[in-house]
């Protein structure tokens, strides 16, 4: 039986718990500046502390309340009257902020200031935010609140604008095994770096997290951490498996990757574990292509030169196609019926890259020297290319014989007759694709002699000259007005309706209401003309577009704002504005 005389166990994640600012881990910039603020003595009434469980937040907030205190750490002394901490996700009642209210108006028996540090504060009802309010505004000179919490979209913006905020990220992987490294040396653990890596990648940037599962690591192995004993019991795949795969993928070796693949299975992972995984080992060897992203990888040195020596063998194209086929099967895992199958088709197709490659190099997704960093080296090289295709293209295209008809004859630019609107004219090819243009005609030399042909039809055209009648026009007007409303433009309808049409020999009058709606015709107005032109068969259509003269007075047809309608009802009957004068009514506008 223990006596009360020997030390009790302490986990690692209180037994190291930061008790100043040098100690706390990957949080320099937040640590930085509430050491400046206490230093210039600018502290604020609320702080919020908001981020990932397990990189700092409570104990960031204890070490502040000590030193805006003058306080030590101490193990002994806990500053129960200066320090105050609520749990609010068990104290989240209006019952227990009220106490805190009461409480809050005492100046504190010693020290500068009475801290409140409020952990998991989202949790508080809506009622218990709106009775801190308040008291979160105006506090007492002498108390100061830290919120803390880990989902800060749950919180209100009128607590948010009361504080100031402080967004805590997650631990890096470097600064895990640093940390890690030293508590080792602290409790004579031998570890090796790869080892401490595995524990820093699976606590995923808590520390808290990565310190439990070292003390369950010590438990199991003792005072020795092998880089296989925590892969194993952290049930990791180790990093060796993912490059024997790729080897035999490389290769193209489908046999020795399926077994690969069933050893993994056998061993108790599951296939979507071991697929991410290798979607996150293809990704560094992308990577390792270049020195300036190696720096990517959350690798240790010795692996980072494994990855550089496999990436050196492994294609490019092979490493992205890869990547999109891992991408494809992760996606697909969840809805798949066969998910082994699934994971073991992907491989099969990683492994038939190479071949495919060599029969279909359209296949390639990306350039080989798509990853080097001379990216203006090679954009002007592919500048200089595309004008020296676009010269051969155009001597090849000037020297396809000429078809055998009559030339057209020249037209001299200056005579050149206006060509009506209603005529359709096809628009030159664009100059941005020269080169799909010309590629077009050596291969289709028929298509050729069609363009060639096109403009000489085109300038023989016999224009239509039929003759119609008023009441045509405006058989026509009511289809096209129809049709407006029928494609959903709405506001180009209203304006129809209020137009007037008339006709005189070949010209059409549209009399509107305002200059707006002479912006709107004009707009549409080839859209209209070639309507008008195909329904009455006559290409010599000519349009005008007028505002219709209204007489002053004429309410009825003026168009006018509030104020003008108002006082032209006034004007007809006197009486209405001495109603509103008596109801006090104001006119808006």
């Amino acid at each position: 039986m223990k006596t009360p005389s020997q030390p009790t166990y302490t986990v690692s994640a209180r037994k190291y718990r930061p008790q100043h600012w040098d100690a706390v881990v990957g949080q320099d910039g937040i640590t930085r500046t509430l050491k400046q603020a206490i230093q210039q003595d600018q502290v604020a009434q609320a702080y919020l502390f908001c981020g990932p469980r397990g990189v700092g937040k409570t104990t960031s907030a204890r070490i502040f309340a000590r030193a805006i205190n003058g306080f030590e750490a101490s193990e002994t002394e806990d500053y129960a009257f200066n320090v105050f901490e609520l749990d609010a996700a068990s104290n989240n009642k209006v019952e227990d902020i009220r106490s805190i209210v009461e409480q809050v108006r005492i100046p504190p028996q010693q020290g500068k200031y009475k801290v409140y540090v409020i952990d998991e504060v989202h949790m508080l009802s809506q009622a218990a935010f709106n009775a801190f309010l308040k008291t979160l505004e105006e506090p007492p000179p002498h108390a100061v609140f830290i919120l803390a919490t880990t989902e800060k979209h749950k919180i209100l913006p009128t607590i948010l604008s009361r504080c100031q905020i402080f967004d805590f990220h997650r631990i890096t992987v470097p600064d895990m095994v640093e940390h890690l490294k030293g508590i080792c040396g602290k409790e004579g653990i031998e570890a090796e770096e790869a080892a401490l890596h595995v524990v820093a990648v699976k606590a995923d940037g808590a520390l808290r997290d990565a310190l439990s599962i070292f003390d369950q690591l010590v438990a199991f192995a003792g005072t020795n951490l092998t880089y296989e004993t925590v892969a194993e019991h952290l049930h990791v795949l180790d990093q060796q498996t993912y490059f024997d795969v790729l080897d035999a993928v490389q290769k193209g070796d489908i046999a020795k990757s399926l077994i690969v693949l069933d050893g993994i299975v056998s061993r108790g992972f599951d296939p979507h574990h071991f697929i991410a995984g290798l979607g996150t080992h293809v990704r560094n060897l992308l990577v390792s292509k270049d020195e300036s992203t190696i720096q990517l990888m959350e690798v240790t040195e010795d692996v980072k030169a494994q990855f550089r020596s496999q990436s050196a063998s492994v294609d490019l194209k092979f490493l992205v196609r890869a990547l999109d086929l891992i991408n494809q099967a992760d996606v697909q895992y969840k809805g798949s019926n066969h998910q082994r199958l699934l994971v073991e088709l992907t491989l099969m197709q990683m492994a038939s890259l190479s071949e495919v490659q060599k029969k279909k190099p359209s296949l390639n997704p990306i350039a080989q020297d798509a990853w080097s960093s001379n990216v203006l080296d090679r954009a002007l090289k592919s500048d200089a290319d595309s004008e020296r295709e676009e010269t051969t293209t155009s001597d090849l295209v000037e020297s396809v014989p000429s078809p055998e008809v009559d030339p057209p004859k020249p037209i001299a630019v200056a005579s050149a007759p206006a060509v009506p609107l209603s005529t359709p004219v096809n628009p030159p090819a664009s100059s941005s694709s020269p080169r799909r243009t010309a590629r077009t005609k050596i291969l289709a030399p028929t298509t050729l002699l069609d363009e060639v042909k096109a403009p000489a039809q085109e300038l023989n055209k016999v224009e239509r000259t039929e003759a119609f009648s008023g009441e045509d026009v405006q058989k026509v007007w009511t289809e096209f007005v129809s049709q407006t409303e029928e494609e959903g433009q709405f506001n180009f309808h209203t304006t129809l309706k209020a137009t007037t049409l008339a006709s005189e020999g070949n010209v059409l009058k549209f009399q509107v209401l305002n200059k707006l709606q002479v912006e709107q015709i004009r707009s549409s107005q080839l859209d209209m003309m070639q309507f008008f032109s195909n329904a009455l068969k006559n290409d010599q259509l000519q349009f005008e577009v007028v505002v219709k003269e209204v007489e002053k007075g004429d309410v009825s047809q003026e168009f006018m704002n509030d104020r003008e309608r108002y006082d032209a009802m006034v004007m007809k009957n006197p009486a209405l504005d001495t109603l509103r004068k008596r109801l006090d009514l104001d006119l808006i506008g």
